[in-house]
């Protein structure tokens, strides 16, 4: 008997996959229009007019996929049968043949030859020689694109609320994954009916592949949606935003109104004009906090710009990094989150990340505080602005020294709105300024407890050469950005900090009104005085050097960071240097600095009712007659003898 290639148990299996896949498909509706419906509650514009067409789009093309599975379990279900009803026939045939042969074979046996047999059954008819042709399986698919972007509509905007945008995508990517379950359950039942069944003949089927593109189109629609919602989370929430922008988050790239800003060969000076033909104002905010990532790290620490703008895409910028982070620690046992080199970066800087984001929610009792920038470094460097840089009459940067970074941003931003609000103080509050409390370059480590195998650093100049080129950069930004309004321009720097503010205040195409520095490891030697530095007043405070042991006596460490130092050896108090000194060891009711910190609660160079920061706000605010001396102290003869050779840096 002939046989033909068709396995009832695997065609058994492909209907039922594909019965399945087209009941999933069916009763996610339900469940798909109730969240298309609650995001365009609040989605309004162009986008808004994207997202319906997108769903409705969806919301035809998948009970039409539902339709061919459901046809397509019917076809196999009725190419089974008539597969049946071959194997039926051939057996027929194949009974009527050997019924033929007994009787030829028993006619051949006969002395008689056929006419000693009974004459044949004349009702034993012949089954039919033609073969049962199946019915050939059609099950075209072919899902449609759909359009994603607001593109014709540039002078427009676009509204919603993120969370149901959010709450949307969620629900779609859960249908897809169990749609998606069905569809590798078809894939391996087509597979195995193919091979397994090819006595029946296959037309046109595209379902697969059509299956495929459905979900790859309801895949890049929760993708879109959550770049929408990312940008309009990016803006603060509820509101509008333009669609020029709404374009660039989702596509990732700088929008064209940008790209000019971001030609490397440009000068701050040159920055500032081509913003000012932009014409951005602080009502544009939302939009500028909704430029994708890309655009955000770039904008944000692009010398020129103003304050106000680059604060609100880096504060966006370090929301998303935070949120990310999280996400990323949140998730790393599922594949998709694996393998992401810039989500684990932010998950290994989330500590510095979060007391950023600290240090600007902190209060202050006068000046706002921006981000002023923000990078991508490990951990990141950063400057938090208090007061409005792009108003104030006197600007500050306060410039922080050894074993400093953003892990402790919240401190160094606390020691600097102390100084904001002594200047405050000794000014009135009529006289707007600002301090910028820069955390702009890697500093060294502290040599005993480095961060990273020995590094002695804080004893060389590397550090302090890079840290310079950094802050005259950001200082020449200032000048760009401030062209026009002269504001008074200071630089306050610590320990350390005060050999990289002396290198970038050397700097060409840098100057400013004053240079303070506080307990100084060294001016490089390669200045020869004060005269050097391009700043018109050079202050210099320090308390009294003590040994190690005299904790809370006075300044065990600035002496020690030039003493043991390789090219920063000066000290800015010698009278020789020609800095203009000032006291820091106690004057009245003013406390003295009674440690080398700048910030330690009561005895640091920037604490609260201590000398040394009622010095430093007189000399940035211009009242340098008003500071107390400086009195150098002389070392006991016990200091003189333990500390000699150095004795006499030291006595200084």
């Amino acid at each position: 008997m002939g046989k033909i290639d068709f396995d009832d148990a695997t065609a058994d299996r492909l209907v039922k996959a594909a019965t399945s896949a087209s009941d999933v498909l069916r009763s996610q509706g339900a469940a798909r229009r109730s969240a298309a419906e609650d995001a365009t509650e609040d989605f309004d514009g162009a986008y808004a007019t994207r997202f319906t067409e997108a769903a409705h789009v969806e919301s035809e093309d998948r009970p039409k996929l539902a339709s061919v599975l459901d046809d397509l379990g019917d076809q196999v279900a009725k190419v089974k049968a008539e597969a049946e009803e071959e194997r039926k026939r051939l057996r027929d045939l194949a009974a009527w043949e050997a019924r033929q042969e007994e009787h030829r074979r028993a006619a051949a046996a006969s002395p008689l030859g056929a006419f000693g047999l009974p004459q044949q059954n004349l009702f034993d008819v012949k089954p039919p020689e033609t073969a049962v042709r199946p019915t050939p399986i059609v099950a075209a698919f072919a899902a449609r694109g759909r359009m994603r972007t607001g593109n014709g509509t540039a002078s427009g905007r676009s509204s919603a609320d993120p969370e149901k945008l959010r709450l949307f995508a969620s629900t779609a990517r859960a249908n897809d994954v169990a749609a998606s379950a069905k569809a590798t359950e078809l894939k391996h039942s087509w597979s195995a009916f193919t091979s397994a069944c090819s006595w029946a003949p296959v037309g046109s089927a595209t379902f697969l592949q059509g299956f495929d593109r459905l979900l790859q189109e309801n895949g890049a629609d929760a993708a879109w949606i959550e770049r929408i919602a990312a940008a309009f989370e990016r803006a603060g929430g509820n509101g509008s935003l333009s669609n020029v922008v709404l374009d660039a988050a989702d596509a990732d790239v700088v929008p064209a109104k940008l790209e000019g800003l971001f030609e490397p060969e440009l000068t701050p000076a040159e920055v500032a004009a081509l913003w000012a033909e932009l014409g951005y104002t602080r009502a544009d905010s939302r939009d500028l906090a909704a430029l994708p990532p890309t655009a955000l790290n770039k904008l944000g620490n692009l010398e020129g710009v103003p304050y106000w703008a680059r604060s609100t895409v880096n504060t966006a910028a370090l929301d998303q990094r935070i949120a990310e982070a999280k996400d990323y620690l949140n998730n790393l046992n599922r594949p998709s989150y694996q393998n992401h080199p810039e989500l684990a970066k932010n998950a290994r800087n989330l500590g510095a990340l979060e007391n950023i984001k600290k240090a600007l929610a902190q209060g202050n009792r006068d000046g706002e505080r921006s981000l002023v920038s923000l990078n991508d470094d490990e951990p990141p460097l950063a400057a938090i602005g208090i007061g409005d840089l792009d108003t104030a009459k006197t600007v500050s940067w306060a410039v922080p020294g050894m074993n400093s970074s953003t892990d402790t941003m919240s401190d160094w931003a606390t020691a600097s709105q102390n100084l904001f609000d002594e200047q405050t103080s000794v000014t009135g509050p009529e006289d707007s300024h600002a301090v910028v409390a820069w955390m702009g370059y890697d500093s060294p480590p502290i040599p005993l407890t480095p961060r990273e195998g020995i590094d002695l650093g804080v004893w060389g100049t590397s550090y302090a050469k890079a840290g310079g080129d950094r802050l005259a950069d950001a200082l020449r930004g200032f000048d760009a950005a401030r062209s026009g309004s002269d504001p008074t321009v200071n630089v306050v720097a610590h320990s350390y900090g005060t050999t990289t503010a002396a290198y970038g205040l050397t700097e060409d195409g840098v100057h400013v009104d004053s240079f303070t520095t506080l307990a100084s490891a060294g001016i490089p030697d390669s200045i020869p005085n004060a005269g050097a530095i391009h700043a018109d007043h050079v202050f210099a405070g320090q308390a009294r050097n003590v040994m190690i042991q005299e904790i809370g006596q006075g300044d065990p460490l600035a002496g020690v960071g030039r003493g043991f130092s390789d090219g920063h050896q000066q000290d800015p108090t010698a009278s020789d240097f020609g800095a203009i000194t000032f006291g820091a060891d106690g004057a009245g009711e003013l406390r003295g600095v009674t440690s080398h910190n700048v910030h330690a609660g009561e005895s640091g160079y920037l604490d609260d009712g201590t000398e040394s920061l009622r010095n430093v706000a007189l000399a940035t605010t211009g009242q340098q007659d008003k500071m107390t001396p400086y009195v150098p102290k002389g070392l006991t003869p016990y200091e003189q003898m333990v500390l000699f050779p150095f004795g006499e840096w030291w006595n200084r």
